[in-house]
C-alpha cells in the first residue's frame, strides 16, 4: 500500500472571500506548498537545496482541482498527498484536502523535472526516485 503524505493548514482570514470561505485560487496555493513541504519533509530535499544547490526545478505541468464543499474561516484543512503516476522526469500527484471526514477538494496536480540552467527537461535522479517510490500507488 501507498504511503500518503499529510499536512495541516489552517484557514486564515487571508485565504478566505467575504463570506468567509476560501477564494478558489488559494487551494492552488495550498496544494504547491503541499508538494514542497513533501519534497523537505518526506523526500529530504527541501526547495533551496533543489533549486540552489542542485540546480533543478519541477514547474506545474498541468494542474486541475474539483472542489467538493467550501471550507471556512477558522478550519484545519488536511491535505494528503500521493503519487498516481511516477514517470521518467514527471510526478502525478493525487491531492486531497479534507476537514475531519468530509472532502473538501481532489486535484490531480503534475510536475516535470527541469535544468535550472538549460531548462530542458532531465530523468528524476535515482537517489530520489528511490524515496518517491514508497508514495506511488499501484496501478
Amino acid at each position: 500500500m501507498a504511503r500518503l503524505f499529510s499536512i495541516d493548514r489552517k484557514i486564515r482570514f487571508s485565504h478566505c472571500d467575504p463570506a468567509g470561505i476560501v477564494y478558489f485560487p488559494n487551494f492552488f496555493d495550498m496544494i504547491n506548498a503541499a508538494v514542497e513541504d513533501w519534497f523537505g519533509d518526506a523526500i529530504g530535499l527541501p526547495f533551496q537545496t533543489m533549486h540552489l544547490d542542485r540546480r533543478m526545478g519541477f514547474p506545474i505541468v498541468d494542474t486541475r482541482c474539483q472542489f467538493v464543499r467550501p471550507c471556512h474561516l477558522g478550519d484545519t484543512l488536511v491535505i494528503e498527498l500521493g503519487i498516481a503516476r511516477l514517470g521518467r522526469s514527471s510526478i502525478q500527484f493525487a491531492i486531497r484536502g479534507r476537514v475531519g471526514g468530509e472532502e473538501k477538494f481532489r486535484a490531480d496536480h503534475k510536475v516535470a523535472l527541469v535544468s535550472l540552467d538549460t531548462f530542458k527537461s532531465m530523468p528524476i535522479p535515482d537517489d530520489l526516485r528511490a524515496r518517491m517510490q514508497p508514495f506511488v500507488k499501484a496501478p
